[in-house]
């Protein structure tokens, strides 16, 4: 069954049926204690690299839920985040109640050092397996990355939707895109993991594109930055853009100017972690909000917030508002999505990695 949702503030209030301080339907009557606990505690904080755009709605929609707990979120860098509430909470000063991140080292190092706490949330058993991938770690959404295209310098028949026709085009066709294709640097976490994932699905092969169109390529900077030089006609194409962010853009008016397309052959996905830390001073707020963000309400405000929810059966409303079902739809299939893991041999490889990946691109 499919769950359908506009994205109003209205819907995003009544969805679930989810009244303030009521046990949401399907909890155990034992959540009505943590809920107490929760208005006593009054508030959590926030430590998080996403954007005021992507969290409001979120916040929005759990204090019309929850309107006695205040949601205090703070943007940073996203190894900040960790590393601020490490040196907080190691000079005894109250730090994040809740951390919400996007890199997978960070996390990594997060739980082998024992900083989140093992909380077993009741909406688990409704998400898929990827989702928990260690005990206390959650995924707040799982971004589809896109490839960008400046329709006016790219012709049309050089658009594709297709990673291993994407490099054939960039060596086959230098006037075009010698010079001008932008991605992020795969020497850094970011860049490294969403490059990982091409190299774990294709191998040499893989590598053999990055050897051949790798000198063509002039990696580094962010999704904005990506989108901006695309547009400028600085560079003709970007590939590994994060999805959300283009959406955003093309929203505000550059569709004229702004192709774009989810690879068939693999559109990589990066999921955005999301746990409490074991020395939250508000754990009971942590936990029922984190709670409320994996249910199908909170589902409805992530999407609300230009975010890819990923609870099975969602269906975002909107122009260029994406579930990941719906992303793996448009791709042909989930077997073409290359989900980014945690994986502990990306991260102990990662040097060989490095080296291997800036000698093909020459860097």
């Amino acid at each position: 069954m499919k769950y359908r949702y506009l994205l109003t503030a209205a819907v995003i209030l009544t969805a679930g049926a989810v009244k303030a301080q009521d046990v949401p339907a399907g909890y155990p009557a034992s959540y009505s204690k943590l809920l107490a606990e929760a208005k006593a505690e009054g508030s959590l904080r926030i430590y998080t690299n996403l954007s005021e755009d992507n969290i409001a709605p979120v916040i929005k929609a759990f204090n019309k839920a929850y309107p006695d707990i205040k949601v205090g979120s703070l943007e940073m860098g996203p190894s900040e985040a960790f590393s601020r509430y490490r040196a907080e909470v190691g000079s005894g000063v109250e730090s994040a109640d809740l951390l919400i991140s996007s890199t997978i080292v960070d996390w990594m190092s997060v739980i082998k050092d024992g900083l989140l706490a093992d909380y077993n949330s009741p909406e688990r058993e409704k998400l898929p397996e990827w989702s928990y991938p260690h005990a206390g770690l959650y995924t707040f959404s799982a971004d589809p990355m896109v490839t960008i295209y400046n329709k006016l310098t790219v012709p049309a028949e050089l658009q594709v939707d297709s990673m291993e026709a994407y490099f054939a085009n960039i060596s086959a066709h230098p006037d075009v895109f010698s010079g001008k294709v932008g991605t992020y640097d795969g020497r850094y976490a970011f860049g490294g993991a969403l490059n990982y994932a091409l190299v774990e699905r294709y191998g040499d092969k893989a590598w053999g594109w990055f050897e051949k169109a790798g000198p063509s390529i002039k990696p580094g900077g962010g999704a904005g930055g990506m989108i901006e030089r695309t547009l400028s006609g600085e560079l003709s194409s970007a590939y590994f853009v994060s999805g959300p962010v283009v959406f955003s853009k093309i929203t505000d008016g550059l569709g004229d100017i702004i192709g774009w397309n989810f690879p068939k052959d693999g559109t990589v996905i990066f999921p955005r972690g999301m746990g409490i830390t074991s020395k939250a001073a508000h754990p009971a707020a942590a936990k029922v909000f984190l709670d409320f963000l994996l249910s199908e309400a909170g589902q409805a405000a992530v999407a609300a917030g230009k975010l890819t929810p990923y609870r099975p059966g969602f269906v975002a409303e909107g122009d260029l508002s994406y579930s990941l079902d719906e992303v793996a739809k448009a791709v042909g299939g989930k077997q073409n999505l290359l989900m980014i893991s945690y994986d502990r041999k990306m991260i102990d490889g990662n040097a060989a990695f490095s080296a291997r990946w800036g000698a093909a691109f020459k860097m």
